[in-house]
């Protein structure tokens, strides 16, 4: 049994995703790493992790069509944050249309994308609380 919430970070820099990581981790996250869209997926069916933080601009599929693949799965609605260094308000409104919680251009308030997934997965958690 987890003790605190698994966060997948997809982030195709390797570098960028670790630090991600340990950002998360230091908010009291667990997390695992995912390079591309796919592979986001996959893990999703196999893990069934508490949230996603998601990069936009990734290679064979983008952060846009992965948080339309992850919304379809299993009832589909963990908490999604997407990063991106995408600004405008087409890539905005993209982010709203493919169904992401939140939406932070890089380079992002580290503090502020900590606190916006533990209240995302914390919402997300007490409304699907079982009541005895």
């Amino acid at each position: 049994m987890r003790t605190r919430p698994l966060v997948v970070v997809v982030e195709d820099d390797e570098e960028m995703n670790q630090l991600e990581r340990e950002l998360l981790d230091m908010g009291g996250l667990d997390t695992l790493q995912a390079l591309t869209g796919p592979e986001a997926v996959d893990i999703a069916r196999r893990v069934h992790p508490s949230g996603f933080l998601l990069d936009v601009m990734l290679p064979e599929m983008d952060g846009f069509e992965t948080c339309r693949q992850l919304r379809g799965m299993n009832g589909g609605h963990v908490p999604i944050v997407l990063v991106t260094a995408l600004d405008g308000e087409d890539s905005r409104r993209r982010g709203q249309e493919c169904g992401a919680d939140a939406y932070f251009s890089k380079p992002f308030d580290p503090d502020g994308v900590v606190a916006t997934l533990r209240a995302l997965i914390r919402d997300f958690e007490a409304s699907h609380t079982v009541k005895s």
